[in-house]
């Protein structure tokens, strides 16, 4: 199904709002995989004759998968997932960082992870910005062969704009500002004008699950209105031929297309994806989650995610291929099972060859990958 918020979407990033001069309710980049779930369960028991918190119980069961930013086009909605942290844009060169032998460097990692970077180094080179949200055919062929995705390729979307907006309290005898009700809110803008493209983009967020919801209703902070499709792009399959390259190379990327949620941080509890070791991992900065539990009237724990777009490097040796991808492809990987249900962590396969590669200094006769 589809949700394409008809106002800009304000999703708190946690930061206090109070009823102070100046206050500002400020918005998260994009919306956690709970905040999705909560509002799907709480509409469809609505819809249900159910009543909240007290029927909280039958619905939170109901699981889902994403959501995955989709944007409205000509014949259906098309998908976009998060920028994988395995790729780096170095001087309008897309490079793909992959594990690194350790030789005598000593690290701060877990024992047994190795580092992931680019086995040819220039110092001087510094990171450039990604689109954030990457269109999926160029997704997919990075998942399958990611020395063959150039910059040019990538035909991706910026974050999101966000539209900020001024409140003030009026009295109503006197038809003036009440002294220090001034606040503001920043919400997501889904409806836009690109300047980039110089056309009209319609987004919305995608979502699979096993109910349904269809109208126009309340989504997240202030109650903006949403729309709620119950039709929209069917999940996402493995790409031809990936299956293939995963036996030949005994060895995968997993990619996570929503935050992950674990128990040891970034890593699972068992250091390992459906039995699969992890060798090692590009992970960026942890998110960091909690909210409301109506259920119990009290404020959720504060907890860190691995961002969207963490890149797992595993070993698949002594497994049957097949059924491992079909059990982690497009599957939420959290270790709870309650955050399997909210969302968090489904997983998008690719390729890697196994191997670790020795790092060494970039010079003009031997440039770097692209």
């Amino acid at each position: 199904m589809i949700i394409e918020p008809r106002d800009p979407l304000l999703v708190r990033d946690g930061r206090p709002f109070t009823n102070t001069p100046r206050a500002r309710a400020r918005t998260l980049l994009f919306p956690f995989p709970q905040t999705l779930a909560g509002a799907l369960r709480g509409r469809w028991g609505i819809l249900q004759g159910l009543s909240f918190p007290k029927d909280a119980h039958q619905v939170r069961s109901l699981g889902i998968r994403g959501p995955l930013l989709a944007e409205r086009e000509e014949l259906g909605w098309s998908l976009y997932a998060p920028s994988p942290l395995d790729a780096l844009l170095v001087q309008g060169q897309l490079h793909w960082l992959r594990p690194l032998e350790l030789g005598s460097i000593r690290t701060d990692l877990p024992e047994g992870l190795h580092p992931v970077g680019m086995p040819q180094i220039d110092a001087r080179a510094k990171p450039e910005l990604l689109p954030p949200f990457w269109r999926w055919d160029v997704f997919e062929r990075w998942l399958l062969e990611p020395l063959r995705v150039f910059s040019q390729d990538l035909k991706g979307l910026n974050p999101l704009p966000i539209d900020v907006r001024t409140h003030v309290s009026i009295n109503p005898k006197q038809q003036t500002a009440e002294e220090g009700r001034l606040f503001q809110t920043s919400g997501l803008a889904f409806s836009f004008f690109d300047q980039a493209t110089r056309r009209y983009r319609r987004l919305g967020l995608a979502l699979w699950s096993e109910v349904k919801v269809e109208g126009a209703f309340p989504l997240a902070g202030e109650r903006r209105l949403a729309y709620w499709y119950s039709e929209g792009p069917e999940p996402p399959a493995p790409p031809p031929g990936l299956l293939e390259a995963l036996q030949a190379q005994r060895a995968a990327r997993i990619v996570l297309l929503t935050p992950g949620l674990f128990r040891d941080g970034f890593l699972p509890a068992e250091r390992t994806f459906g039995g699969a070791p992890i060798r090692a991992v590009a992970v960026g900065r942890p998110a960091v989650v909690s909210g409301w539990d109506l259920e119990r009237n009290r404020p959720k724990p504060t907890r860190r995610l691995a961002p969207a777009g963490s890149v797992y490097f595993v070993s698949l040796d002594g497994l049957d291929v097949e059924a491992w991808l079909r059990g982690i492809w497009m599957n939420n990987v959290a270790d709870d099972p309650q955050d399997r249900l909210d969302g968090y962590g489904p997983a998008a396969i690719g390729t890697w060859s196994g191997q670790l590669e020795a790092p060494h200094a970039h010079s003009e006769s031997n440039p770097p990958t692209t």
